[in-house]
């Protein structure tokens, strides 16, 4: 089973172009957003409870995603010092050995757009917006991406639509990722 994992600062369009590229490829999306809306304001999004919480069960899910899905999956996550880079590494082998492809789609995009993006009213989730989250992780030096435990391709999405960055993104995929893809 392929899996695709895209990844990127808070309001780069993640979920939105995880969805028109789940559309476009058949593979179902696991919004990994929802979860971090579930335990952030229980538990707080700085706190080790949250990370711990939000690392266990992503690993949980996308293990039991690989069992009982054919043909590939997207996720989104953001990565950040808690993040079990590891557990990335087993999922990438995992889809190699079922003989398909794990990849990371590294979505960027200009500052200035991005804090346009992460201020409208349909990003905020509970007592957080993601122009918070936006700016702590500028203030803390930006988004910094770590060395991936697999393959990846970087999309700058400035000044594009969400369906622009996701046939950008389709054109860069291998082959045999685009088989259910219908033109």
């Amino acid at each position: 089973m392929h899996l695709i994992f895209l990844h990127g600062d808070a309001g780069v369009g993640k979920s939105t172009i995880a969805k028109e590229l789940a559309k476009e490829l058949g593979f179902p999306f696991l919004n990994f957003q929802h979860l971090a809306s579930l335990l952030g304001p229980v538990f707080g999004y700085s706190s080790a409870t949250y990370s711990g919480l939000r690392n266990l069960t992503t690993q949980m899910v996308i293990e039991h995603a690989l069992k009982n899905q054919e043909d590939g999956i997207i996720c989104s996550v953001t990565f950040d010092s808690a993040t079990p880079l590891e557990d990335f590494r087993a999922h990438i082998d995992a889809a190699k050995e079922s003989g398909c492809i794990g990849l990371f789609v590294g979505l960027t995009c200009e500052e200035n757009e991005l804090k346009i993006r992460a201020t409208k009213p349909s990003r905020r989730y509970d007592d957080i917006s993601d122009l918070q989250l936006l700016e702590e992780s500028l203030s803390s030096g930006g988004y910094e991406i770590p060395e991936l435990p697999g393959p990846s391709i970087t999309i700058d999405s400035t000044g594009e639509s969400p369906e622009q960055t996701t046939q950008n993104i389709i054109a860069m995929l291998p082959e045999s990722m685009k088989k259910t893809i219908s033109f």
